[in-house]
């Protein structure tokens, strides 16, 4: 067994970890969900459990495709090492619902928009509006990334015992890192801008303040925090997906791809989705306190 596969195996190991680690903060999130906050008719929870699905489904189909590479670098063939419909399904699988995760972010942003700038408008943050918008959502991100499979670029990579688009399918790698990241991230930086500027705004024309606007204005300034995490999510996670543009750039000049560029690649969006279900908690309110006061309850029994 030379180092190259060693790496791998234990590249392999770490995603794996990571998943399952995004995949047990997921369960005990939504299950914190269903049993305090199930007859909650609140957005942000709705939301929050939105964005906690598509963390356990991306987690589930990150940790399938390298418990899969883990067993061919290690010489157990599987009926899965191969181009099989379930393992081309399952590499477009992961880009689409990749792809309603950051949407959900998109929709968690135009939310705190609407609700600072629209707070009056009641119809532009009621829960049916988003119990609507939430699986039109995922329809969506999983198929504007379906081209990839029509097009049969999601193919069988035998290098890495798993089906992805490869890196040297340099058309389909533009359009999904377009769609997966660039647009998601332009969206909210826009909203955050839009939003960002409305709050100085409201500060200039506070000349006289009663309670009534103090609380609006207090309320704001949480709200612009919230932005501000999610901002700082989202640069982090391009700051992970840095290993996988490095390598396709090296890849573009030179013409050599790396043995470890897949491996590295999904290592940083595996820890990106830990990062990210751990902010889930912190980033929504109610479930933060709910935490708090379960934990608190049991630290006192």
């Amino acid at each position: 067994m030379n180092a190259w596969i060693i790496i791998n195996i234990f590249l392999n190991i770490l995603t794996l970890i990571n998943s399952i680690l995004t995949i047990v903060i997921c369960l005990l999130i939504l299950l914190l969900i269903i049993i305090s906050r199930r007859q909650s008719r609140s957005v942000p929870v709705l939301l929050a459990g939105h964005t906690c699905s598509t963390l356990l489904i991306s987690a589930f189909m990150l940790g399938s495709m390298a418990m899969v590479s883990l067993f061919g670098y290690m010489n157990i063939v599987l009926e899965q090492h191969g181009n099989t419909i379930w393992c081309r399904l399952r590499g477009f699988f992961i880009h689409g619902f990749l792809c309603a995760l950051y949407d959900s972010y998109v929709i968690q942003a135009t939310y705190r928009f609407c609700r600072v700038v629209f707070y009056r408008r009641k119809h532009l943050i009621s829960f049916p509006l988003y119990l609507l918008f939430v699986p039109i959502e995922s329809l969506f991100g999983v198929v504007s990334i379906s081209p990839v499979l029509l097009r049969g670029d999601v193919v069988y990579l035998s290098s890495e015992y798993y089906c992805q688009t490869p890196f040297t399918n340099i058309p389909a790698i533009v359009y999904i890192a377009i769609r997966l990241f660039l647009l998601p991230i332009l969206f909210i930086t826009l909203i955050y801008v839009c939003l960002l500027k409305y709050v100085r705004q409201s500060n200039l024309s506070l000349i006289i303040i009663n309670k009534k606007r103090h609380r609006r204005l207090k309320k704001n300034k949480r709200d612009l925090i919230v932005i501000k995490r999610l901002l700082i999510m989202l640069s982090i996670l391009i700051l992970l997906g840095l290993p996988s543009i490095i390598f396709l750039s090296i890849f573009m000049f030179t013409g050599h791809l790396i043995c470890v560029t897949y491996r590295i690649g999904w290592l940083s969006v595996s820890f990106s989705l830990v990062f990210l279900a751990y902010m889930l908690i912190k980033m929504t309110d109610p479930l933060k306190k709910t935490a708090r006061q379960y934990f608190k309850r049991n630290s006192l029994r």
